[in-house]
């Protein structure tokens, strides 16, 4: 749940990116296909025989003209299972934040009949939720954000989660490891470091009450800005997102520009699904037609994206130039670091079932823990209330797998270190 009101200022530069656990290599994650733009891919004779095979899924008729999508944030890599569905070319509008196409089949690149819109979150829509606009907006069709979001919400704008592109979580605590020696969160807790975070950010809390933290560290204070961190040395602990603040402090803050380490908060068990793809009851309803067949090629959308980015992630960066970089100068050098990042943490990877699918378990432990931190924050959630709830994998398609990269820069437990460039 990105609650910024003040981000990371996102400067433009060209860098080199030097991460001390991640060596680029070749990537094979899935069912290959050729570019949505028409170009061939690295693996374009592999491609055609498979494209070949494969009949381009038709919505017209099934879903809305214009498939609404409204997105957590500004444009970013992060969302590249929902943008791939887009064609390249479409028309940007900068007033409202949006940019529409057609609605591309991942499988064949090819038009679906149907066209998709992207909706701008965060600082475009004043900073209301992704929920609040699903349930406001009934001609959204669909959204994203996390599943701890969905749930400590669910009181005032219920919504579903109906598919899961990423499998962990992507927050994390960062710190400077000049200044902590330490080699997990139990040694921020011993450290008693400050640790900065947005006020409500679930997870912190969560940490806090389960006693990874010590609650005297929490400091809510935390604007997304990282003038508090540099001024203080890296004296303090941070939230932050595993796809961003890593590579943004040793590459794009010249104040800063030094080693970083971070823990995924997956590690605590604590694991909302980040980027759910989410609908009102009403929605899911109305279409559920429409997103029997919709849903799967968000699944393998994401496979396609990770496969090859560089189509998507132009586009992505094209549309925050377009918009004003209200939510930071967003360029190819953060947006690679994040495909690669998606990888080599296992944000994106296979869990049980079809790829894309929910364990249901493990949102009903994500609804346990968060009982107290939702009725702590003035809301409270039905002694009824559980997974079902709040996701379902009815639309799911359980034969779409997700091939894990086991290439030499994966890290699945530990402290990551992202190397600096030097002052």
């Amino acid at each position: 749940m990105k609650q910024i009101p003040i981000v990371h200022g996102r400067i433009r530069r060209k860098s080199t990116v030097a991460i001390a656990v991640m060596t680029l290599a070749s990537i094979v994650v899935g069912p290959m296909t050729s570019g949505a733009d028409g170009k061939a891919s690295a693996n374009s004779v592999a491609l055609s025989a498979h494209a070949a095979k494969v009949k381009t899924v038709s919505l017209k008729g099934v879903c809305p003209n214009t498939v609404k999508i409204a997105t957590d944030w500004t444009p970013e890599a992060e969302q590249g299972a929902y943008y791939q569905l887009a064609a390249s070319g479409g028309t940007t509008d900068t007033n409202n934040k949006t940019y529409t196409a057609p609605l591309l089949d991942p499988n064949t690149g090819k038009s679906t009949g149907v066209k998709v819109q992207l909706l701008a979150g965060g600082p475009a829509l004043g900073y209301i939720q992704t929920p609040e606009v699903l349930t406001t907006q009934p001609s959204v069709l669909m959204g994203a954000d996390d599943d701890d979001t969905a749930i400590a919400t669910f009181g005032s704008t219920p919504v579903v989660g109906i598919v899961a592109p990423f499998n962990n979580s992507l927050h994390i605590l960062l710190w400077n490891p000049a200044k902590f020696n330490v080699r997990s969160f139990a040694g921020i807790k011993k450290s008693n470091a400050t640790v900065l975070y947005f006020s409500g950010t679930e997870f912190v809390e969560y940490m806090a009450g389960a006693g990874y933290l010590n609650a005297s560290q929490l400091d809510s204070s935390y604007n997304g800005s990282p003038a508090r961190f540099v001024a203080s040395g890296g004296g303090v602990v941070e939230q932050g997102f595993a796809t961003a603040e890593p590579y943004l402090y040793t590459h794009e803050t010249p104040a800063w520009n030094q080693a970083i380490a971070y823990e995924l908060t997956s590690n605590t068990g604590y694991n909302p699904y980040s980027e759910m793809g989410e609908a009102t009851r009403a929605n899911i309803s109305k279409y559920s037609a429409c997103f029997k067949l919709l849903v799967p090629l968000i699944q393998q959308s994401q496979i396609t994206y990770l496969n090859s980015p560089n189509r998507v992630n132009k586009l992505i960066v094209g549309l925050n130039t377009a918009f004003g970089e209200i939510g930071g100068n967003y360029n190819m050098a953060v947006a690679q670091y994040a495909d690669k990042t998606m990888l080599a943490d296992k944000i994106v990877s296979q869990g049980i079932g079809g790829f894309g699918s929910f364990n249901i378990a493990r949102v009903n432990t994500l609804v346990t823990q968060l009982r107290p931190v939702v009725n702590t924050n003035g809301q409270s959630l039905p002694a009824s209330f559980n997974a079902n709830t709040v996701v379902t994998n009815k639309f799911i398609n359980p034969s779409i797998k997700f091939t894990s990269y086991k290439g030499p820069y994966n890290k699945t437990t530990g402290v990551i270190t992202v190397a600096g460039v030097g002052g």
